[in-house]
């Protein structure tokens, strides 16, 4: 059944609530101490946009090669890099060679692996000549 509810940031949003009727009603209630979608991903956005900035930051001092690929690549690749490096700075643990991996993909590629895999892998890299900083 499809209810109107009116969220805690004052946006009006119909939500499909399924159910009983005490489930319904416990569910519009709910709903209605939250943000709106709208508000939430906004709110999600602005959040990421300023840890993204805080780690840029922090990693601004190792003067990082220039990432190449896509311009959205080299978007979330830097925000990756930035927030891997970030927190292995934060760690006291970057390696010596910095991560001179400036493929953008070999980070999207790589974003899930432990600290200690990516230092592993990035260390391959530079070994066997693919592209990496000058």
């Amino acid at each position: 059944m499809e209810q109107r509810i009116t969220h805690a940031c004052g946006h009006e949003q119909v939500h499909y609530l399924a159910g009983f009727p005490d489930q319904r009603v416990r569910k519009a209630t709910w709903l209605r101490t939250t943000e709106c979608r709208t508000c939430f991903v906004a709110a999600k956005r602005l959040q990421e946009a300023e840890v993204a900035a805080r780690d840029l930051v922090v990693v601004a001092p190792l003067d990082l090669p220039q990432l190449c690929g896509s311009d959205r690549q080299v978007a979330w690749a830097t925000t990756i890099r930035a927030r891997r490096l970030s927190a292995m700075l934060a760690e006291g643990s970057v390696p010596d060679f910095r991560f001179g991996v400036i493929d953008a993909k070999w980070w999207i590629d790589h974003r899930d692996l432990t600290d200690a895999d990516l230092v592993a892998k990035a260390g391959e890299i530079m070994t066997a000549g693919l592209p990496q900083a000058a």
